[in-house]
C-alpha cells in the first residue's frame, strides 16, 4: 500500500480542481484548519477529513485515519441511526410510528455529543429529522423544502436553487438536494423536479465524479429522475435513463435501486405498447423485491402490473 501525507494528497487534488482553500472547506472547517492540514501541522477528526474528501470527489475508503474514542462513538451511533432509517423508509405507516420513537432517542444522543460548531453531524441530525417528520406523518412539501435548504446551507452557506451548479458537493449534500427535488414532485411540480434532477446529473458529470467510486449517488438521482420523467409522460426519456441506471447498478454492484429501474422500464414499455417486455420487467422487479423482503414495494408492483396488464406476478 502506498503511503502519502493526507494533507499533501488533498492539496494536490484541490489544486487539480482549481479550488481555493476557502472554496474546499466552506461550511466544513476554517480555512486555517485546512491550511494546517495541508502543511502537516494538524489532523482534524475523521468526519471533517471525509467531508473534505467527498467534496473533492474522492472516496473515503482509500484513506486510513486514526480516530479518537469520541470519533468511534459518533461513528457507531450514526451507523445505528442509518440502519434504522433504512428500515423506516421501507416500512408502512404503522411500523414507521414505532421506528420513529426508536430513532428519536438515538438522534438526541448524537445531538448531545456533537459540538456546536460541528456542522457535518448537525446536518446529519437535521436530515434524519426531516425524513422522520412529525408524529402525524411527513412534513408538508413546502416546510420540508425549507428544512432541507437549511440543512444544505449548514455546509454550503451560499446554496440556492438558482445556483445549484455553482458549488462542489459532498455525497450528503447531493443526497439532500435529491430529497429537495422530491418535494417538488410531492407537490405535483413535475417539471421543477425534472429540471433539478437533470442539473444534478449534469453536475456529477461536469465535476468528474467517478461512477466506479460513487455508483450509488448516480443511481439515487437517476432513479428519481426516471420516475418523474415517466410521471410526466416522457416515456422514451424515462426508459433510456432507467436502462442506463440498470446497467450502472449491475456493473458496479449497486443493487438498491435495481428493482425500481426495472419497474420504471416496465411501466414505460407498457405505455409504449410493448406488453410482453413490460410483463417480463415487472416480473423481474417483483422477484428482486421478494428476495430482499421489501413487501411494500412488492405490493405496489403487483398492483401496478395488474392495473396495466391485467396480470399477476407468478408467485
Amino acid at each position: 500500500m502506498q503511503e502519502v501525507l493526507i494533507g499533501e494528497y488533498m492539496k494536490n487534488h484541490r489544486e487539480a480542481h482549481g479550488m481555493t482553500q476557502s472554496e474546499l472547506c466552506a461550511g466544513i472547517c476554517d480555512p486555517s484548519t485546512l491550511s494546517r492540514l495541508e502543511r502537516g501541522r494538524q489532523t482534524p477528526g475523521r468526519d471533517t477529513i471525509y467531508a473534505l474528501l467527498h467534496r473533492l470527489g474522492l472516496p473515503e475508503d482509500r484513506v486510513f485515519v486514526l480516530v479518537t474514542e469520541h470519533d468511534v462513538e459518533i461513528r457507531k451511533l450514526k451507523q445505528e441511526i442509518k440502519a434504522h432509517m433504512i428500515e423506516f423508509e421501507k416500512a408502512d405507516q404503522g411500523d414507521r410510528s414505532r421506528l420513529r420513537e426508536q430513532i428519536l432517542p438515538e438522534l438526541k444522543r448524537l445531538e448531545d455529543i456533537t459540538a456546536e460548531d460541528d456542522m457535518i453531524n448537525r446536518q446529519c441530525i437535521l436530515s434524519a429529522q426531516v425524513t422522520l417528520g412529525t408524529p402525524d406523518g411527513p412534513y408538508p412539501p413546502a416546510q420540508r423544502r425549507r428544512l432541507l435548504e437549511k440543512a444544505i446551507r449548514m455546509t454550503v452557506p451560499g446554496f440556492s436553487l438558482d445556483k445549484v451548479e455553482s458549488f462542489r458537493y459532498r455525497l450528503t449534500e447531493m443526497t439532500l438536494i435529491n430529497m429537495l427535488a422530491r418535494t417538488f414532485s410531492m407537490e405535483g411540480k413535475r417539471e421543477e423536479a425534472i429540471d433539478l434532477y437533470r442539473r444534478l446529473l449534469q453536475h456529477i458529470e461536469e465535476n468528474g465524479r467517478d461512477l466506479e467510486d460513487f455508483p450509488g449517488l448516480f443511481c439515487l438521482i437517476a432513479h428519481n429522475y426516471a420516475i418523474n420523467l415517466g410521471l410526466a409522460g416522457r416515456y422514451p426519456e424515462a426508459l433510456k435513463l432507467a436502462e442506463q441506471g440498470q446497467q450502472v447498478s449491475v456493473r458496479y454492484g449497486s443493487y438498491l435501486f435495481l428493482p425500481g429501474f426495472l419497474a420504471t422500464q416496465a411501466e414505460c414499455q407498457f405505455f409504449l405498447g410493448e406488453r410482453e417486455k413490460s410483463a417480463d420487467l415487472y416480473t423481474k422487479a417483483g422477484y428482486l423485491l421478494k428476495i430482499i423482503e421489501n413487501q411494500r414495494d412488492l405490493d405496489a408492483i403487483r398492483k401496478e402490473m395488474y392495473e396495466h396488464l391485467k396480470m399477476d406476478l407468478p408467485f
